[in-house]
């Protein structure tokens, strides 16, 4: 076999090899935005001019692939957030269970959220109803209405509370730790005391919302004292939120995650200078 043949036969497997690779790239990405069909075509449609067959498979796979994985990217940076949510997977809602929606406590305890039986109140009107000292952990609260209910002392922890209603709810002494609160209206509540490392607010109205002596990791009280509805002053307790939550002391909060902020009150004894050291103090292990 002479050297140029097989240069070729080398050239044509590894065509070969690219346009497989390429193939797979494609079928991955098939699900992805509209903008993935754009790239592919623009890339396609540019042939080379004056090359060999081999060359041009050689070249035409690497592009394909190149284009695959651009299209992947772009797709992925232009994915809307409110779509991405609606793609998590959840069961159906049972709304023909009698005795649906009712607070059931845990039977395994502090297990991680684990559950016996999935706690399913999505949906559910609760309101004014008392939550006081059970064992929830793990609950589904999507879309629900529990307005004015008492979470006092209440394990919520892993909750997912999207778009629910909670004004005026009372989490006192609660532990709500790796909670979604995202959308939910939750003005007027009150998370005196509660643990809140790892919860999220995107998106929530916390307006007149109460935040004394509450947990908040630094990386959960920045976004939240960005939330513009951190504003106004609870109508109980009459505290004012944003100096509840600590907001005027995220300037000072080191940058690294494992800081929690920890009583901090303005209205604390000592004033500012009085909580500062809680920050150095309490550290998650």
């Amino acid at each position: 076999m002479s050297s140029s043949t097989s240069a070729r036969s080398v050239r044509t497997r590894r065509g070969a090899r690219w346009l497989g690779l390429a193939a797979a790239a494609a079928a991955a990405t098939a699900g992805l935005r509209s903008g993935a069909p754009g790239f592919l075509q623009f890339f396609g449609t540019k042939q080379p001019q004056r090359q060999q067959p081999q060359e041009a498979t050689e070249e035409l796979g690497r592009r394909g692939l190149f284009a695959a994985a651009g299209a992947a990217v772009a797709s992925l940076g232009l994915q809307d957030p409110a779509e991405a949510s609606r793609r998590l997977a959840y069961p159906p809602i049972d709304k023909q269970a009698k005795g649906r929606c009712k607070w059931v406590s845990s039977a395994m305890g502090q297990a991680n959220a684990q559950r016996d039986k999935l706690l399913d109140l999505r949906e559910c009107d609760m309101h004014g109803q008392t939550a006081k000292d059970i064992d929830i952990a793990g609950v589904l609260m999507n879309d629900g209405n529990f307005e004015d209910v008492n979470f006092e002392n209440t394990v919520m922890s892993k909750a997912v509370v999207e778009r629910a209603k909670l004004d005026r709810a009372v989490f006192k002494d609660a532990v709500l730790d790796r909670v979604t609160f995202d959308g939910s209206s939750l003005k007027g509540a009150n998370f005196n005391n509660a643990v809140l490392t790892g919860a999220t607010f995107d998106g929530a109205d916390l307006e007149n919302s109460d935040w004394t002596d509450a947990s908040l990791d630094t990386y959960g009280v920045k976004p939240l004292c960005k939330n513009p509805t951190m504003k106004g002053t609870n109508p109980v307790t009459g505290v004012d939120t944003r100096e509840s939550a600590g907001c005027d002391l995220t300037r000072s909060l080191p940058s690294r995650p494992t800081s929690v902020l920890a009583n901090v009150h303005v209205n604390a004894p000592g004033g500012l200078c009085a909580a500062r050291p809680l920050l150095a103090e309490r550290r998650i292990h």
